[in-house]
């Protein structure tokens, strides 16, 4: 599990490295997301860029409940609120596609939400990854879009 954490962190670090040098400086966040009940134990993280009117955001998952389907399909969802109380419905969905990459610790999803990652700090706001429908849509992360 130390492995699996320490190799997510150096992955997300080169690619905030990657997209910052590409572009100047831009204002990115990473965030820590909790395995969820059905979960408990996993590690995620979500690395979030800026830019202009839009955010990208790039998942590692460490870990999957067993028994999810493969190939891996997750939905990613951000909500108003926070991870401890969520709004009743979505306030973005980013799931034009919804298979996971492979990778050597985990799988990784990329995505881009149509908000300003300023707008997204600027009122509590929650990042949620959920099971494809055929799993059950079951939430198994979350973390809250803040400075960390």
């Amino acid at each position: 599990m130390i492995t699996r954490t320490g190799l997510l962190g150096v992955a997300l670090a080169g690619m905030l490295v990657g997209c910052a040098g590409a572009a100047g400086e831009r204002e990115a966040l990473t965030i820590s997301l909790k395995g969820e009940q059905q979960n408990a134990g996993s590690i995620a993280q979500a690395s979030l860029v800026a830019r202009g009117e839009v955010t990208d955001i790039t998942y590692l998952i460490g870990s999957v409940p067993i028994g999810v389907s493969r190939p891996l399909q997750l939905y990613t969802f951000i909500y108003s609120g926070s991870c401890a109380q969520l709004s009743a419905e979505p306030a973005y969905s980013t799931n034009n596609t919804t298979q996971a990459t492979p990778t050597e610790s985990g799988w990784m999803l990329s995505r881009e939400v149509p908000v300003a990652l300023g707008d997204l700090r600027s009122e509590p706001h929650a990042l949620v990854v959920r099971t494809s429908p055929a799993d059950g849509s079951t939430d198994i992360f979350c973390g809250d879009i803040r400075e960390q």
